[in-house]
């Protein structure tokens, strides 16, 4: 017989990892399809994960105000007010899916609308000044969304609306429910990065990150390649961040590691994982994630179990610094032992290998049939 008790703490175990997971899954996968497939180094990929977070987690809790009548300080108020909101949509499960889709569309458009903005700059810098760029907006956005306190309420932050995870509270597995919702989410953007990968358009972005002015010479339109890619890889970094508030609802704005996203972890980690497991190839991108969080929660679990005394003299020297030393010396060795990755790329087939095969045995086929047919006539 099942131990429902036991069965409860495995779930709980495995919730967290798994939502992350799914989390640095997606937001890879832009990285790979802008930095892998189409060489655009997009170093501003915190500003699109925070923009659709923030944005769409702030439209839906002022939504949710507004229809509950509830009145008062938004800010101040707002443990008063999420409560409200939650008892709600716990109470309405058709309300609760319709705020969660609300969230995801308001999430991808602002995402791609600045991902269209973005692509401007594209245009006509190359890539490194790009990516100092875009790193320089993403800072700039995280600062103007504390600095500017009727966004978010200053660096207090406010509490986003959790539609998905009181959906969960109907069936009685809301971590679990939550998870569920992520990775669906997850896996459709995998096969839709997958696709994308093994189409001609995948082929074209590889063509034009290895050389654009060849690319551009054979009729390849460059600059609504990479506009294209800005926008949708924008869209779904947006859809990210709502998926990261769906299970941490909190939304701090800030640059600082305390923060809700900030350049190390929405940015810079996601490149990691990508030149970890390889550059365009998303079974690389898959591994990586996985390898990437193996170790880091390894290391944090290690930590632990040293005992109070190693983490006390660990503690001098931070914790979260030892951590990041770790990030980049594995980076490095990767770089110098092995840089296409744990995966290498490979050339992307057009058709599958059974159509190949066919194909390949007719053409050989042809010549013996044609052989044949000359030795019958001259008989």
């Amino acid at each position: 017989m099942v131990d429902l008790g036991s069965l409860a703490f495995v779930v709980s175990a495995l919730t967290l990892p798994g939502e992350m997971f799914c989390f640095f899954l997606v937001v890879s996968l832009t990285v790979n399809l802008e930095f892998g497939y189409a060489g655009v180094p997009n170093f501003g990929k915190v500003l699109f994960i925070s923009l659709g977070a923030f944005v769409a987690g702030s439209f839906a809790y002022r939504l949710m105000v507004y229809l509950l009548n509830l009145k008062g300080d938004i800010f101040g108020l707002q443990n008063l007010f999420i409560t409200e909101i939650n008892n709600k949509l716990a109470a309405n499960p058709y309300l609760a899916v319709e705020l969660f889709l609300f969230m995801i569309v308001v999430a991808a458009a602002m995402g791609g609308f600045f991902g269209f903005l973005a692509s401007y700059p594209a245009i006509r810098l190359r890539e490194d000044y790009l990516g100092m760029l875009l790193l320089a907006a993403g800072e700039f956005f995280l600062i103007f969304s504390q600095a500017y306190l009727p966004f978010l309420g200053g660096a207090e932050g406010v509490n986003a609306p959790a539609p998905v995870f009181y959906i969960g509270t109907i069936v009685g597995q809301p971590d679990l429910v939550v998870l569920g919702v992520l990775a669906a989410a997850a896996i459709l953007i995998y096969v839709y990065s997958e696709r994308v990968g093994r189409s001609p358009l995948g082929r074209t972005l590889r063509a034009l990150r290895d050389n654009d002015v060849a690319s551009e010479a054979v009729g390849k339109d460059v600059v609504a390649l990479r506009r294209n890619v800005l926008i949708v890889s924008s869209a779904i970094a947006g859809i990210a961040g709502v998926m990261w508030i769906s299970f941490q609802p909190l939304m701090t704005p800030g640059t600082t590691p305390e923060a809700t996203f900030n350049r190390l972890t929405d940015t810079f980690i996601p490149f990691v994982i990508v030149i970890l497991g390889g550059a365009a190839n998303n079974r690389g991108v898959l591994l990586g994630t996985f390898v990437y969080l193996l170790i880091y929660n390894a290391f944090s679990q290690g930590v632990t179990a040293l005992g109070p005394s190693v983490q006390n003299a660990l503690s001098l020297v931070g914790i979260d610094n030892l951590k990041l030393m770790l990030i980049g010396g594995l980076l490095i060795f990767i770089l110098i032992r092995r840089p296409q990755g744990l995966i290498p790329e490979k050339p992307t087939l057009t058709m599958s290998r059974a159509k190949l095969k066919e194909v390949a045995e007719s053409v050989i086929a042809k010549p013996q049939e044609k052989e044949q047919q000359q030795e019958k006539a001259s008989s």
